[in-house]
């Protein structure tokens, strides 16, 4: 989308068959994963190597916070230290926007970094509470207004249907309203 900002949150520590871990620009901190999908991954230090590069993708991310996100800019024009709550408020602020898009890394293969991605959902995309109701048309034309709430009538879409051998046949339904 057109005026949307990427925004780097987080930078790999290695890449490929090396790739063990997410450095988070935000805390300043390295989480690292041993490849076995059952182990936890390891909160650290940021590995030395990588301290530089760090410094930089957190100026890079704080630089573009600040280009579409007053209190951010106003801090870092007077080199006051942001902190971490000030950072994560401004980036869910400016996604629920449409002015930034978080950029994180992972592998879904390795298990590694996609507990961080779903927590980053939580903490910066918009939650249904936060957008505008939805519109939809009925079979006979007529338009409706849904907001998301368990007390309208149930509203939603089923967007995906597959075949499990041990399941049967399973449908991915979103819900705009209502309890299903």
């Amino acid at each position: 989308r057109l005026g949307m900002v990427p925004v780097p949150i987080q930078i790999p520590i290695g890449s490929e068959e090396k790739f063990q871990g997410v450095i988070d620009l935000i805390a300043r901190r390295a989480w690292f994963f041993s490849g076995d999908r059952d182990d936890p991954p390891v909160e650290g230090e940021i590995p030395a190597e990588y301290v530089g590069d760090a410094e930089r993708w957190r100026d890079t991310m704080l630089e573009r916070i600040a280009e579409k996100d007053e209190q951010i800019m106003l801090s870092y024009l007077e080199g006051h230290e942001v902190s971490v709550d000030e950072i994560r408020k401004a980036i869910r602020r400016g996604t629920n926007a449409n002015n930034f898009t978080p950029v994180l890394c992972g592998s879904a293969l390795k298990n590694v970094g996609v507990r961080r991605v779903l927590d980053a959902v939580i903490d910066y995309l918009p939650s249904p509470v936060d957008v505008p109701p939805v519109t939809g048309h009925r079979s006979n034309g007529e338009t409706v207004e849904r907001s998301a709430a368990d007390s309208e009538p149930l509203s939603a879409l089923t967007f995906k249907i597959v075949t499990d051998p041990f399941v049967g046949r399973l449908a991915y339904v979103r819900v705009y309203s209502g309890s299903l």
